[in-house]
């Protein structure tokens, strides 16, 4: 079945397989993208905190893309909530949790993600390349699950479903997901490859720059000596191989912004189905990515989509609570559980 061992961090989070985790019991605070916002992840992390202190939760989720401004008039400050999170982590353990977003992929595989005019990589590149922060971080990324379900029956997962996971045998593959091995694939692929040929081919398709302009703007190496010089090398084979469109269209997918509504719900309802086998049925997946601008809404009837921090909206921003041990069948149910993040 491909089942890891499973591990009970305190008595309420299950590693069933290595990137679906249930959450046995206890109530979720589930945040949205924060996108290296320092004002709202700080807000979030102190609501959290007195929630706690009251046991009103018990858990406080991010559902990944914690790193990344996207141009707001505010400092970047992704690599300090990466830190921060990291620091809650070794205090409460479990109590604190993320998800794997887009956003921390590019970091984890090595390549460039850019949107219209807007590099994303480089600074934050930058920064783990100067202040030595690279293998911590990365390692926590490495850690992270792509789903989360609970015995309410509902799901979490970063940005919704896609349909390009097609039955439960994908679904499997996604769930079991191990990044070290498909590294490890990569670099041998790549190391039989000339190099210096690979590179060339590299720079050409990515619009003419030499390789070493590329690797240096968006890994943050520091030249041909850097024992990352080629990881972007390492991020296209990774890419190359079939499977990891699974993993990237898991993140990445846009929904029933791209495949539209009536398709959406038969995915939509299909991966909920792959998280229903062998436990109990799940009814409604949460997620981010998407940003809305009343700070939620309700997508095919069973996604509730959060947004946290969206700069154009950003007081509306919301989060959501809700108790895992009781069962929801509708998205709607959920919004009595959704509260404003600056109140």
């Amino acid at each position: 079945m491909g089942f890891v061992e499973k591990k009970t961090l305190m008595n309420q989070i299950e590693k069933t397989y290595s990137r679906l985790w249930t959450i046995a019991s206890g109530k979720i605070m589930v945040v949205a993208d924060i996108h290296g916002d320092w004002e709202v992840y700080a807000r979030c992390r102190d609501i959290f905190l007195t929630r706690r202190a009251l046991g009103e939760a018990d858990i406080l989720l991010f559902l990944g893309d914690l790193i990344h401004g996207e141009g707001m008039p505010y400092e970047d400050r992704s690599l300090e909530i990466v830190r921060d999170i990291m620091r809650l982590q070794s205090e409460l353990g479990s109590a604190v949790l993320c998800l794997c977003g887009n956003h921390e992929l590019p970091h984890m595989y090595g390549f460039g993600l850019s949107k219209g005019r807007r590099d994303y990589t480089p600074k934050f590149e930058a920064r783990l390349t100067a202040e030595g922060d690279r293998a911590a971080v990365l390692d926590f990324f490495y850690s992270l699950p792509l789903f989360i379900r609970t015995p309410s029956g509902v799901s979490l997962t970063h940005a919704g479903a896609a349909k390009e996971i097609e039955d439960l045998e994908i679904a499997k593959i996604v769930f079991n997901w191990d990044h070290q091995q498909r590294l490890d694939k990569a670099n041998q692929a790549l190391a039989q490859e000339n190099v210096a040929n690979v590179r060339r081919s590299y720079a050409h398709l990515s619009g003419g720059d030499s390789y070493d302009s590329l690797a240096r703007h968006y890994m943050g190496v520091t030249g041909p000596d850097d024992p990352r010089y080629d990881v972007l090398l390492q991020g296209m084979f990774a890419m190359l191989d079939p499977q990891f469109d699974y993993l990237y269209t898991t993140l990445f997918t846009k929904c029933e912004k791209h495949y539209g509504l009536l398709t959406y719900s038969h995915v939509l309802r299909r991966l909920l189905d792959y998280l229903s086998y062998d436990y109990i049925n799940q009814h409604i997946l949460v997620a981010g990515h998407i940003n809305v601008d009343a700070g939620h809404e309700i997508v095919a009837g069973q996604h509730l989509r959060l947004t946290s921090n969206y700069h154009q909206k950003r007081e509306n921003g919301v989060y959501l609570l809700f108790n895992t041990a009781k069962p929801v069948l509708q998205a709607s149910n959920l919004q009595e559980n959704i509260y404003p993040i600056w109140s």
